[in-house]
């Protein structure tokens, strides 16, 4: 079974209205909705169906000695954190949750070498300079953070495997994209 995780945004959703008025809308418009920053590089294939692994973060993103538990390689790490759930996606609630990791949580998981990093929230990295250059981070470790995928309890009960499709042409930062569990 196939369940779509990336959101639609119509053109009257508050966050593609603000993306619409800024001077460089393009670029805005890419960092909306469902999408991977890429400030340094862009994957290299437009479509990938990876191996899941899944890590449920209501109370607290995870710590190092949750993520040693974990086979990452060449997988999608889900960090499930309920925040789309819980306040919807653009809300101010939404973009102040503190869904981010650690620096030493991050290079412990990158180290262990997953393609992506897949959240329900604006991102692994806090606003502005640290949200940058964790994503940099990643990009320079060959991996990439999904940003805003839409996730629920019985998705996360069922999901084995993800495949994400970008739009890797896009001009801005931000690219677009399409993700779906498949479950079995």
């Amino acid at each position: 079974m196939i369940h779509k995780l990336s959101l639609e945004l119509s053109e009257e959703h508050p966050s593609y209205l603000w993306a619409k008025k800024q001077s460089d809308s393009v670029n805005a418009l890419g960092h909306i909705g469902t999408h991977i920053d890429c400030y340094t590089v862009s994957p290299k294939e437009s479509e990938y169906e990876l191996e899941v692994e899944l890590i449920r973060c209501f109370n607290e993103m995870p710590q190092i000695t949750e993520i040693k538990k974990r086979n990452l390689k060449d997988k999608a790490l889900i960090l499930y954190t309920n925040v789309l759930n819980k306040f919807g996606y653009g809300t101010k609630e939404y973009g102040e949750a503190n869904t981010f990791l650690s620096e030493p949580v991050l290079d412990y998981v990158l180290a262990l070498k997953p393609k992506f990093i897949l959240i329900d929230s604006c991102g692994i990295g806090n606003h502005g300079e640290e949200h940058i250059k964790f994503d940099k981070k990643c990009e320079t470790s060959g991996c990439f953070v999904v940003e805003n995928i839409f996730m629920n309890q019985t998705i996360a009960e069922l999901i084995s495997d993800i495949r994400i499709k970008i739009d890797i042409n896009n001009h801005s930062t931000g690219k677009p994209c399409h993700v779906y569990a498949i479950s079995n």
